[in-house]
């Protein structure tokens, strides 16, 4: 009895004695600093749900998996939101780009930036000037002593280079000037006070077919351009096409960066309508005569950017030079124009306010007199060439209703 007695006494004081231990061993690893957290762990607090899960938890890994999951939260919303702007229509109201969808398009050349280019391009001197990349053999690159590089073209008459400084405006006007490169008008003059910006190239000048005085016109050039073939609903001759082969039905099947493209196009095709240019999709067009795969080859004066926006490229074959050919080029122009039944709102509410107000000379006059200091020294367009102007806004803008009357009816 008392050597039991004494054996469970024992017993006791070892308890007692490991219990201790372990008491000061944990508090001495808590007053480490860096071993353990003073709070205490979720996975041990008498409220914790003690799951097999949490029992496994090191402490502070509680936050991990919520982190985790913000993040695949956040990632799978912003998933949805794309599929969700993937599924939904590229079109409202029967002929209008969807606003998601033109959001995706390439802003091209900014407003701001254009305005810092051709206030620098103006101001600053050609130092050299290249043969090549510029179009027909008068055009030059010029080397800028700004570091800068733009197209010179000269013109085969002072006609195209107005065509170039005016549509440049005129797409100004419609809200779509982005999309072509800055444009300012230069005179070239080998002596006198104007002769300064021209001293370093003189050799050059001599060299190359311009007269004296001359006013060209200088265009920001543009690196790692490719070339670009018409879409699908353009693929075909037109007749095969039809009126409103850029159409709903037309873009079924299409991905967003197809669809991205048509958008621009669309503005493209009402420009070169309005400007009667021949020098482009027109151009392709009559060549379809001797060449039945011209259309599955690069378009002229089009080309795509880097980001994948559309470059307008030379459109001095637009107004003034366009318009003296009506009887040429209206027959492939007209077509165009009626294949697009899908418009930019944007675009459309400018033709409208232009037609409403048949100012359209009148405004492309103040802004061109406005915004180019050479602007009187290559003149305006003819009070014949302005009228034919404001007729092709007001059949632009027609064409737009005829195309609305003919969605709302088969929405019926």
């Amino acid at each position: 009895m008392v050597r039991a007695g004494l054996g469970r006494a024992a017993a006791l004081a070892v308890l007692l004695a490991s219990a201790s231990l372990a008491g000061l061993w944990v508090g001495r690893l808590a007053e480490r600093p860096g071993r353990f957290p003073r709070e205490s762990s979720p996975a041990l607090s008498p409220s914790a749900p003690k799951t097999f899960r949490t029992l496994l938890t090191l402490p502070g890994e509680e936050q991990r998996p919520s982190r985790g999951r913000a993040r695949v939260g956040r990632e799978r919303e912003r998933g949805r939101a794309a599929a969700s702007a993937a599924s939904s229509s590229p079109v409202r109201g029967g002929i209008f780009w969807s606003r998601w969808l033109e959001a995706q398009v390439p802003r091209g050349f900014p407003a701001s930036e254009a305005s810092s280019w051709l206030a620098a391009a103006r101001a600053a001197s050609v130092v050299g000037l290249e043969r090549g990349g510029c179009g027909r053999a008068p055009n030059r690159l010029a080397r800028l002593s700004d570091g800068s590089r733009a197209c010179v073209r000269y013109g085969i008459n002072p006609e195209q280079v107005q065509g170039e400084a005016l549509s440049y405006h005129l797409a100004g006007l419609l809200g779509f000037q982005e999309r072509l490169p800055p444009v300012a008008l230069s005179r070239v003059e080998a002596s006198g006070a104007g002769g300064r910006r021209w001293a370093a190239v003189g050799e050059e000048l001599r060299g190359a077919p311009w007269a004296e005085g001359a006013v060209v016109s200088l265009a920001r050039w543009v690196d790692n351009l490719t070339d670009v073939v018409a879409p699908q609903p353009w693929r075909a001759p037109l007749r095969e096409a039809g009126p409103g082969a850029l159409s709903p039905p037309a873009l079924r099947g299409l991905s967003l960066a197809q669809l991205v493209e048509l958008v621009q196009w669309s503005d493209l095709i009402l420009f070169d309508y309005l400007t009667a240019n021949f020098d482009r999709l027109v151009s392709n067009l009559f060549s379809l005569q001797w060449d039945p795969r011209v259309m599955h080859r690069a378009t002229r004066n089009l080309h795509r950017a880097p980001d994948g926006g559309l470059v307008f490229l030379d459109n001095e074959a637009g107004l003034g030079h366009g318009y003296r050919l009506l009887a040429v080029w209206d027959r492939y122009n007209e077509p165009l124009l009626r294949s697009v039944c899908i418009f930019r709102e944007g675009t459309a509410a400018r033709v409208r306010d232009l037609h409403r107000l048949r100012n359209a000379a009148s405004e492309l006059l103040h802004i061109y007199r406005t915004r180019e200091p050479l602007a009187e020294s290559l003149g305006f367009l003819s009070d014949q060439q302005a009228r034919l102007l404001q007729e092709r806004i007001d059949l632009v803008h027609q064409h737009i209703l005829d195309c609305q009357a003919q969605a709302a009816q088969e929405h019926l």
